[in-house]
């Protein structure tokens, strides 16, 4: 009597789970975005590689979720260095954009008073036709003075640090000028300067 060999049930095969390369691709971009963030100016690189390392490594970890892709750590490491790169660039854009605006609020507006700043006014007479140039860097103003009419220039600004420079040329160099100038802030006279032997006034003042 023959005998049917017995085969041992089959067992199918585990089936794997696919590799996560969003999650890995966003820890990527995030840890390079991360270290890129701290580097003034190099930095901007930043902006575009954490952004696309958060996003990436969000959909690895949704993935990783529905059992879709597997090791769900490395997409949860992504989305913390992504979002620490970002942290850090929006700090950096903050405090360049106050540094431009104190930057901004410091620097002269002629003929404008500044709300809570202070107040420099460029004074000069001549008895003939001159030339009259106003500078702090980098503002600067040029101007020319007819003569007997009394010159006066008014600009506000907000802190910072200024070197004040008034000067007054004659245009007609053969010509002997009798001219003074003068550097007022907030009423307080700073500098004051008259031309001798034919020489330009100059006036330089340093506040901040």
């Amino acid at each position: 009597m023959s005998t049917i060999p017995q085969h041992p049930p089959r067992e199918d095969a585990p089936v794997t789970q696919p590799k996560n390369g969003l999650g890995t691709a966003g820890f990527v971009l995030g840890l390079v975005g991360l270290v890129f963030s701290f580097i003034p100016i190099i930095g901007v690189v930043a902006w575009p590689l954490v952004i696309i390392g958060l996003v990436l490594a969000a959909v690895g970890f949704s993935r990783a979720r529905k059992g879709m892709a597997s090791n769900s750590g490395i997409a949860i490491a992504g989305v913390v260095l992504s979002l620490a790169g970002l942290i850090v660039c929006i700090v950096w854009a903050a405090a360049f954009k106050n540094a431009v605006d104190e930057l901004d609020a410091s620097r002269l507006h002629f003929g404008q008073e500044v709300q809570g700043g202070q107040t420099v006014e460029f004074l000069v007479t001549t008895d003939k036709q001159a030339t009259v140039k106003v500078n702090d860097f980098p503002d600067s103003k040029d101007e020319v003075v007819q003569p007997g009419a009394d010159w006066h220039l008014k600009a506000g600004f907000k802190g910072g640090m200024h070197a004040f420079t008034l000067s007054a040329t004659a245009v007609n160099s053969s010509e002997h000028a009798n001219m003074t100038c003068k550097i007022v802030v907030d009423g307080k006279t700073l500098k004051e300067d008259k031309s001798q032997l034919g020489l330009p006034a100059l006036c330089s003042a340093s506040i901040g």
